[in-house]
């Protein structure tokens, strides 16, 4: 998951603090993302490649967690995300956003409405995702829709689907990434937590490389500004996700994600941090229709 389209007014400043110029960098994620089409269907499947695990183990529960959600025809989420970006001995330049999501698996179609709170002023957003094209407004009612292919940067960057932490989790059991699991209040929590590292570490490192992903954008943009530290110089300063399903039915009730990474720069350090949340209130049973404003 991605906080869409917040980072590039939020870090500016800094930017432009790091570079001494004030050329504009353009919003959204660049190459690196992930496709952020609504996930596919959520039926699990084992390859040849992901080994066979204990019902009651990482890889187990979601394939589990996959087939409960996938029972029913849509889910309603409650999204949250906040960014920050900070220069040694400087205020932190921050971004949020929060958004209510309805998805549905059949057909697959994702509708989220919410709000981006940077340097105190809010900015309503809209988002579908239906049939592989995006359609996106910025300013409430009223305000032109934009559209373009899920397959463009800019468009992917601001679909959030939280159903895409049971991907990566089950990606992770795959590739042998150290995934707890805990049972504790009818519920199962499976958490993965990296205390340090660096941002090469990603070839080897999945849970690694997904933090790389989302971090790409304003690692991009930074490199734009004139930094020009190596991967192996990019500290991780430390990594959590932590996946809640419901110990009775296997539903994902909750989702949370940390990391932050620092950034040598001539004597200087930069220090970015991210947090994602997602909450499932509730199964959706409405059906997500693309105004005709929107597609014309």
């Amino acid at each position: 998951m991605r906080i869409p389209s917040v980072w590039a007014v939020a870090g500016l400043a800094v930017l432009v603090a790091v570079s001494g110029c004030g050329t504009e960098s353009s919003p959204g994620p660049a190459a690196g993302a992930a496709s952020a089409s609504p996930s596919s269907s959520r039926t699990p499947s084992r390859t040849p490649d992901r080994p066979e695990a204990a019902e009651d183990g990482p890889a187990g529960l979601s394939a589990r967690a996959e087939a409960a959600m996938g029972a029913e025809a849509g889910w309603t989420f409650a999204v949250t995300g906040e960014e920050s970006l900070t220069q040694s001995g400087a205020h932190a330049s921050t971004a949020s956003y929060s958004a209510v999501v309805e998805r549905t698996g059949s057909p697959r179609a994702l509708h989220q409405k919410g709000t981006i709170l940077r340097k105190g002023r809010r900015t309503a957003e809209e988002l579908f995702a239906v049939d592989g094209t995006g359609y996106v407004r910025e300013g409430g009612s009223g305000a032109p829709w934009r559209k373009g292919p899920l397959t463009d940067p800019e468009i992917a960057a601001k679909v959030e689907d939280p159903l895409t932490a049971l991907d990566a989790f089950a990606d992770y059991a795959g590739r042998g990434e150290r995934i707890e699991v805990s049972r504790t209040g009818g519920e199962i929590r499976l958490r993965v937590r990296i205390s340090a590292g660096h941002l090469s570490d990603r070839t080897e490192r999945p849970a690694v490389a997904e933090a790389a992903r989302e971090f790409r954008p304003t690692l991009d943009k930074l490199r734009k500004a004139g930094v020009t530290a190596g991967e192996e110089r990019i500290v991780l300063t430390g990594l959590e996700e932590t996946l809640v399903l419901d110990a009775r039915t296997h539903r994902m009730t909750s989702y949370r994600s940390s990391f932050g990474f620092a950034v040598p720069h001539e004597g200087r350090q930069l220090r970015y941090e991210q947090r994602l949340g997602a909450d499932t209130p509730s199964p959706f049973t409405g059906r997500i229709e693309v105004p005709a404003a929107a597609s014309s």
